[in-house]
Parts: structure tokens; C-alpha cells; sequence
């Protein structure tokens, strides 16, 4: 999707005060399996972007979110030779808050060998370039984020970020720049979803569902994924008295037979 004539971070839009709300157990993925939106939606593979991108740089606001909504897709990238790129903007050290345990030094490197093993169980030879932006913060940093993707982003290359609708205000900042970047150097740029799983519904109208395409896992890839998303202890185990940020029910929305890009 194009940005028109904005050519700095600085020029993207601010988020609504009207943010999409992450909270409670959100929509049911029963609800989603049963949903005309997902029966429709048309597929896409990774050969053909195989066949058509030299590179492909992954955009993830946090350590984690790139194996949920997209590992397998990036596992079948790799198995096709295609060079991948994994940009941790942030390490993921607020996930936890004031946590006496989990402290935000422990975090930023628990989560980046974290991301490394999920990335190893996957067969995922990467390149993961930690950019170290705050946490929760993101959106502050935007023109910071800008300059360090467009120098080496190329027109050849395929650009995956994190939806501009997807809820968490970190995830809209990257989608927001990761577009821009890619009007700006002529690469491709697609979105993928995270938290929208959580708090849309198959009925959601700000949901551009024509756009929406999936990417077919083999029941093999499902078993790797699953594997893989078990690496991230720090996030699916409880702390003490507080719930896991990724706790049980949310899992089965990354452990389906297919992912989600908006193309």
C-alpha cells in the first residue's frame, strides 16, 4: 500500500487515541476457524516469492513475534535458499512489567537466545540484526527505525512487518515505517497480523480481508512451529502470581495449518 508524499517517519500519521483494545481472552479461535474470512481467502507460497524477491527482511517489533506469525513461511524461504534477514526492533524487555524476576537487562538477552532457538528449531539460518529500540516505545523512535532500514533494504527485496492495525501501538509503528521504507526504495512491502487475532473479529470492517492471503504449512512445519513457539519460555510460563503474556489460549491462532500476510 503506497504512503503518498510523506518521505520521512516524522510525516507518518499518530495513532488513534482510539487504539485497538489487547485485553481479556479475545475472540475465540473457534470463532475464527468457523469464519467466511478465513474459508475465502485465497493462498500464496513461498516459491513464488522465492522466484521474485532477492531478500527477504523480516520486521518484528518484539522477539517472538516473528516465529508466531510467520515462521513457517520464513522455514520455507530458507529451505528455497532465499537469504533472510529477522530485525528485532526492540528486545522485549518491558513484556513483564516491574517484575523483580524478570528484570528489563535479563529480558533483552533472555529473549534474544530465546528467539534463536525458535529460529534453530525451525531450520532458520538468519541473520537477526537486534536494533535495540525501547520497548512500549517504539513509535517515539520511528525516524530512527526509518533510517536504519532504508540504507539497506534494496528494490529486489520483500518487506514483512507487523499490521498498522494490529493492536499493540510498538507493532503499528513498525507497519507504519516498513511501508514507508518500502515506498521509498521500491521494495515490496506486506503486513502480517499478531495481536489482530486478538482483538478483531471475522466482522471487523477495518480488516482489508481482500488483501489477505495464506501460506500453507505442512502438518510437519505445524509440529516444527509449535516446537519452536515452546522456545520462548519467558513468555508462555507464568511469573510468580502473574499470567503468562502468552498464556495457553492464545497459542492455537499460531499453530494452524497456514499463516496470514496482507499483501
Amino acid at each position: 500500500m503506497r504512503v503518498g508524499a510523506v518521505t520521512t517517519a516524522e510525516d507518518l500519521p499518530s495513532h488513534s487515541p482510539e487504539r485497538r483494545l489487547i485485553e481479556g481472552r479475545g475472540t475465540d479461535e473457534a470463532r475464527w476457524n468457523a469464519s467466511v474470512q478465513l474459508d475465502r481467502m485465497s493462498y500464496c507460497n513461498a516459491s513464488a516469492w522465492a522466484a521474485s524477491y532477492r531478500r527477504v527482511w523480516l520486521v518484528a517489533p518484539h522477539p517472538d513475534d516473528e516465529v508466531l506469525a510467520l515462521g513457517g513461511t520464513l522455514a520455507q524461504l530458507t529451505a528455497l535458499n532465499v537469504e533472510v534477514r529477522v530485525v528485532s526492533v526492540s528486545d522485549g524487555e518491558a513484556s513483564h512489567g516491574d517484575s523483580p524476576r524478570w528484570t528489563h537487562a535479563r529480558l533483552a538477552e533472555t529473549r534474544a537466545k530465546e528467539l534463536r532457538r525458535a529460529l534453530d528449531a525451525l531450520g532458520i539460518d538468519a541473520e537477526v540484526i537486534r536494533l535495540r529500540l525501547p520497548d512500549g516505545r517504539i513509535g517515539a523512535h520511528r525516524q530512527e527505525l526509518l533510517k536504519r532500514l532504508v540504507d539497506e533494504v534494496g528494490e529486489q527485496d520483500l518487506l514483512l512487518a507487523t499490521c498498522r492495525f494490529d493492536g499493540h501501538p510498538d507493532h503499528e509503528a513498525c507497519g507504519e515505517v516498513a511501508l514507508l521504507v518500502a515506498e521509498l526504495t521500491g521494495a515490496a512491502g506486506f503486513e502480517y497480523p499478531v495481536w489482530m487475532w486478538h482483538w478483531a473479529t471475522p466482522e471487523e470492517p477495518l480488516i482489508p480481508w481482500a488483501r489477505a492471503r495464506r501460506v500453507a504449512l505442512s502438518p510437519e512445519l505445524v509440529k516444527r512451529k509449535s516446537d519452536a513457539i515452546r522456545q520462548f519460555a519467558s513468555q508462555i510460563h507464568t511469573d510468580g502470581d502473574r499470567a503468562a503474556v502468552l498464556p495457553p489460549h492464545v497459542l492455537p491462532r499460531f499453530e494452524r495449518p497456514f499463516e496470514v500476510v496482507f499483501t
